[in-house]
């Protein structure tokens, strides 16, 4: 992806993220305009779709043998049908964004 699309996807991201629009980067593949080509499709679902699910057994099972943990991931393994949120939601865990506050 070219410096000034990457730039503009991100930036999309970031305000979906900070506005609690979930629906935006889980239609990432309809407008990113990064999944144009065969290969590129095959890039986005290894790169995403393919550790989406181990991702996600892995938080159950730590949920399971009652550990305590906070789990951190990237913007872009909220994005496509196998986006990390609707796994765990699956999974039946209660998802759900934490706002924050930018003010002390």
């Amino acid at each position: 992806m070219a410096g000034g699309l990457a730039r503009e996807v991100t930036q999309r991201l970031v305000r979906a993220w900070l506005n609690g629009d979930e629906a935006t980067p889980v239609d990432y593949p309809a407008w990113c305009r990064c999944e144009d080509t065969p290969a590129e499709r095959r890039f986005t679902r290894r790169l995403n779709d393919a550790r989406n699910p181990a991702i996600a057994d892995r938080l159950a099972a730590l949920h399971a043998a009652g550990d305590s943990f906070f789990a951190g991931v990237g913007v872009l393994h909220m994005t496509g049908t196998q986006a990390l949120p609707g796994l765990l939601r699956a999974r039946g865990f209660d998802v759900r964004r934490v706002p924050f506050s930018s003010n002390p």
